[in-house]
């Protein structure tokens, strides 16, 4: 019998940052790492994980930022990455890392965005992009191929518009997972006083959700609405077996850890990271570990790295 149990490995590698991409690069077995904001500002490092170290890798490539997604086509053998935000610029470029260098891809595609998600469908042979928001805080709702030439918008049917949800592929039920997110209502509040008249100012509230969906490759279903609490900024990955998730923000940090079997969330165990969002999470298939780096908590940027894998239950 066995259990899974987070172990924390080393602190040295990427400096403390949180909304950083990540990807698990199946061909050369390593989790790579792009970006991200940290206290100095907004990076656009490129690092690889082995399982034991972290190294450092060329600069030159996207432009520094935060709240991008990556995804691992396996087909192809590339990472891609879309979008993100650079201060007050959110972007829309495509870019793929060969394991060497980056190469911008396409200009056209999905509107500029950032906190939107994406996954490779092997199924369809497709790296699948959802939601996001823009730089009016505007969230999307909708769906996006990547075929390693064009993007193509897929159905709008499925759920709402959000942000800061997380995506997983099952391969082995061929679903996309999507859990969580948070939405935005702006509402306008007058700071004005009876002697200078009204002065209005937007405001904007974040919302919370903990609805569960799949997409099988044509369509969205919704499977749950129970589970983890309302967040998002989460981590989430497939190990193989179930789709794991960790963590995020909602009516607090969380440092709680959940697995979807394809029909039910059921809470594993509270020891390991502590409390966080938005941490990058991916699954190394060669070691069996789900790895899981930085992120913020309510007082400090975080650069610790760890894993989550089966331990031996002792007799």
């Amino acid at each position: 019998m066995s259990k899974p149990l987070w172990t924390q490995k080393e602190d040295i590698g990427p400096t403390a940052r949180m909304n950083a991409g990540m990807a698990y690069d199946v061909i050369r077995r390593r989790v790579v790492l792009f970006g991200g904001q940290a206290a100095p500002g907004l990076l656009n490092d490129t690092w690889v994980w082995n399982g034991e170290l972290w190294t450092q890798l060329e600069d030159i490539g996207p432009s520094a930022r935060a709240a991008n997604a990556l995804a691992f086509d396996s087909t192809r053998e590339r990472i891609v990455l879309f979008g993100g935000v650079a201060g007050s610029t959110v972007l829309a470029d495509t870019w793929e890392w060969d394991g060497t260098e980056w190469t911008q891809m396409a200009d056209t595609g999905p509107s500029s965005r950032q906190g939107h998600d994406m996954t490779f469908d092997s199924k369809i042979k497709r790296v699948v992009l959802f939601g996001g928001m823009n730089q009016n805080n505007q969230a999307f709702g909708d769906t996006w191929s990547w075929d390693g030439t064009e993007w193509t918008q897929e159905q709008d049917t499925g759920p709402s518009a959000r942000a800061n949800h997380k995506l997983a592929y099952d391969a082995v039920r061929g679903r996309t997972v999507l859990f969580g997110g948070s939405t935005i209502q702006s509402y306008q509040v007058d700071t004005g006083s009876f002697w200078t008249g009204h002065h209005y100012e937007t405001h904007y509230s974040y919302y919370f959700l903990n609805d569960t969906w799949e997409w099988d490759g044509s369509q969205w279903s919704r499977v749950a609405d129970t589970g983890p609490a309302p967040r998002g900024r989460h981590g989430m990955g497939f190990d193989g077996t179930r789709v794991l998730l960790f963590g995020g923000q909602g009516s607090a940090y969380f440092g709680d850890t959940w697995d979807w079997d394809g029909k039910h969330w059921t809470q594993l165990q509270d020891i390991g990271p502590g409390p966080r969002a938005p941490a990058g999470m991916v699954y190394d298939s060669d070691r069996g570990r789900s790895v899981l780096f930085g992120g913020v908590s309510q007082n400090a940027y975080l650069g610790d790295t760890w894993e989550l894998y089966e331990h031996p239950e002792p007799d």
